[in-house]
């Protein structure tokens, strides 16, 4: 007859062979110790137990160590678990190494293990910034509000491009670039909205801003960005008037004006007929339908989008942090600031320095033309106070740290020398050096602010450091060996 005992015996065995086999790893990476007899109270009077002798221990008898986890295989695309509530995935870690700065298709052993361990650092400290919040400075509470707008947005257009692509597809036409569909879908909103034109007005303001005058390159810079910056003279009668009647309302001149003056002038199209008025018009339409549409809450639900977000709302809340219980506890009494600079008077002295005055010229003979104006005493300082008034600037100060060669070159030449012509990539070059001074101690009243703002980085980095030690050794974090491995052998194969 079968027996059931059997069969959970049978079934058993494969586990308790390996039961067996990790207890016997265990017991031969110990120390041999000899024999003892063991005594128990079961037996009479304490009696010894010989070790041979058997003894049958229930398992319901076997209770775990307090605060003992079952530790279970990490996943093959899981290289760390920290705390065992965070997993730090290869694609996370990947992402992690780009912002870092690294190349994730190039990394040694040792560029593994450092970015482990900043990434280890970053996340526990985001734990406990976590578990111990404060509230946010002005600053923060001002970035998080523009960021979390733009992320919707964002999430909105992509929405709307999304969508359109995927008729263009459906309907057999081509991809088209990002620039191209954004106006694809500007275009096809306008049409939607069935616009309706005042077309005289339209025109009036289509010359109003076709009489702006254009930029040359003949022009500097300056006067180029005060012309980029000026608004089309309209009409003050116009300015009130419906310009465009759509199913989202009606649209006036004014806010077509305002919306321009908001672009950064560097940004502002040329505008020179009806047709490019109608573009920008488009435009505005178009960044408020998907602002609309941004605002729309189940868009911050979204899974991606709540994703984006709640990072921006870690990285604040580390931020703020990081503000009120490091920095802000830093000592910036005078006297502290005081025994930072005697303890660093050399990081702030004034470096050696040359002061020059260098001109570049297309041609040699203009090159030298002003060459020989240079070698007349007080030329070149003339030039350039004039140059300086018309706001040009011919001067410059050089040092070995900012540039070595041009520096070295200033001190051969010597003050009230004068070098060049030089032929460069970029013209001729011709300058008078004025002066050369040498490295300088600068006493503590004259360097107060460069003096704080040093103490601050160097004391803030070291209380920052000394917590993130204190937070990653009281973490536990669980290695997948498998998988480190893996990303290092990935690098080399990307390489090969």
């Amino acid at each position: 007859m079968h027996s059931p005992h059997r069969s959970l015996c049978r079934l058993l065995e494969p586990w308790a062979r390996a039961a067996a086999l990790a207890l016997a790893l265990v017991f031969a990476a110990a120390p041999a110790a000899p024999a003892q007899p063991r005594r128990t109270p079961d037996a009479p009077g304490g009696a010894a137990i010989p070790p041979a002798a058997r003894v049958t221990v229930h398992p319901r008898n076997v209770i775990a160590p307090p605060g003992y986890i079952a530790r279970r295989t990490l996943p093959d695309s899981v290289l760390l678990r920290i705390d065992g509530r965070e997993d730090v995935t290869i694609r996370r870690y990947r992402r992690a190494v780009r912002l870092l700065g690294g190349d994730p298709d190039s990394l040694t052993p040792a560029d593994r293990d450092r970015f482990l361990n900043l990434v280890v650092q970053q996340r526990v400290l985001a734990a406990h910034a976590m578990r111990h919040p404060v509230a946010w400075s002005a600053a923060d509470s001002g970035h998080y509000l523009l960021e979390r707008d733009e992320i919707l947005v964002r999430a909105a257009l992509s929405d709307r491009l999304t969508a359109l692509e995927s008729r263009r597809r459906a309907a057999g036409q081509p991809d088209l670039d990002e620039q191209a569909l954004g106006v694809a879908a500007r275009d096809s909103l306008l049409h939607a909205l069935a616009p309706v034109w005042d077309e005289p007005l339209l025109a009036r303001v289509a010359r109003a801003f076709a009489s702006l005058p254009e930029p040359t390159a003949q022009m500097g810079a300056r006067e180029q960005m005060a012309l980029m910056a000026r608004m089309p003279d309209v009409a003050p009668g116009d300015t009130g008037r419906v310009l465009v009647r759509t199913s989202l309302g009606e649209f006036r001149v004014a806010e077509l004006l305002g919306d321009y003056r908001r672009l950064a002038s560097m940004y502002r199209p040329r505008v020179s007929d009806a047709d490019a008025v109608r573009a920008l018009v488009a435009n505005s339409l178009f960044e408020r339908t998907v602002r609309e549409e941004a605002q729309a809450p189940a868009l911050e639900r979204r899974s991606e989008v709540a994703a984006v977000i709640a990072d921006r709302v870690e990285y604040h809340t580390v931020n703020s942090y990081l503000q009120s219980r490091v920095v802000a506890s830093i000592p910036s009494d005078s006297l502290t600031l005081v025994r930072h600079y005697q303890a660093h008077r050399g990081d702030f002295d004034r470096p050696a320095r040359a002061v020059l005055v260098m001109l570049m010229l297309g041609d040699r003979r203009s090159a030298d033309s002003v060459a020989r104006v240079f070698r007349v005493p007080g030329e070149a300082e003339s030039l350039a106070f004039r140059a300086q008034r018309s706001g040009v600037n011919y001067t410059h100060m050089v040092t070995a740290a900012t540039d070595s060669e041009m520096y070295a070159r200033s001190l051969a030449v010597g003050a009230g020398g004068v070098s060049g012509p030089d032929s460069l990539a970029s013209g001729w070059r011709v300058f008078r050096v004025l002066s050369t001074t040498p490295r300088t101690t600068q006493p503590f009243a004259a360097v107060r602010e460069q003096v704080q703002q040093a103490w601050y980085e160097q004391e803030s980095e070291r209380r920052v450091r000394a917590l993130l030690d204190q937070l990653q050794r009281a973490a536990r974090v669980e290695r997948n060996d498998k998988a480190l491995r893996g990303i290092v052998l990935a690098a080399a194969g990307a390489r090969r």
